[in-house]
C-alpha cells in the first residue's frame, strides 16, 4: 500500500471520529472514579513505588481532571492536536509506571479503571491496551485535519483599518 493511499485511510472522518471516541471515551471513563474517589487514586499511584511522597497528593488530584478534559477536548474535536499530545505523554508514563511494576513484580492494582485495593490488575493486558490507545492517538495526532480559520484579504484590511 503506497503512503497516499495509507494516508488518505488514517485520515478518513470516520475513522478520526470512531478513534477520538475509543481514547477520549477511555481517558472519560477513567476519570470518572477517580475524581469521585481522590484518595483511593492518590494510594494507588503510591503502589507503584516509584515517585516521592509529596507528588502523590497532587498528582491523585490533578490526573484526572487531565484525563476527563483532554477526553472531553478529543471527543468533540477541541484542540484535537494539543488534547493528543498531552494523552500521547500521560500513556508513555502510564506504561513506564506499569512496566516497572510488572518487572519488579508488584502485585498492585493499576488504578486504571478501579480503585478497589483487592482486585489487582492483569499488568500486561494493561500495557497492551496503552500500547493501542498510543497508536490510535498517534494517529489522531498525526492525520486528523484541523480547521485553520482565515480571514480574506478584505476582511482582514478591515480589521486593520479599525485597529488604526
Amino acid at each position: 500500500m503506497n503512503k497516499e493511499k495509507m494516508r488518505h485511510i488514517l485520515s478518513n472522518r470516520i475513522l478520526q471520529i470512531i478513534l477520538r471516541l475509543i481514547v477520549g471515551g477511555t481517558f472519560i471513563y477513567a476519570s470518572i472514579g477517580k475524581i469521585a474517589d481522590p484518595v483511593s487514586f492518590a494510594k494507588a499511584i503510591n503502589n507503584y513505588q516509584m515517585l516521592p511522597e509529596f507528588t502523590v497528593n497532587f498528582l491523585g488530584v490533578f490526573i484526572p481532571y487531565l484525563e476527563f478534559i483532554t477526553g472531553t477536548f478529543l471527543i468533540i474535536g477541541l484542540f484535537k492536536k494539543g488534547s493528543s499530545l498531552i494523552i500521547i505523554v500521560s500513556l508513555i508514563l502510564f506504561t513506564i509506571g506499569l512496566l516497572q511494576a510488572y518487572i519488579r513484580g508488584l502485585s498492585i492494582n493499576c488504578g486504571c479503571f478501579s480503585l478497589d485495593p483487592s482486585t489487582k490488575s492483569e499488568i500486561l493486558i494493561r500495557i497492551i491496551q496503552d500500547i493501542f490507545l498510543l497508536l490510535f492517538t498517534f494517529i489522531i495526532l498525526l492525520y486528523s485535519k484541523t480547521k485553520k480559520i482565515e480571514l480574506n484579504n478584505k476582511e482582514s484590511e478591515n480589521v486593520n483599518q479599525q485597529r488604526i
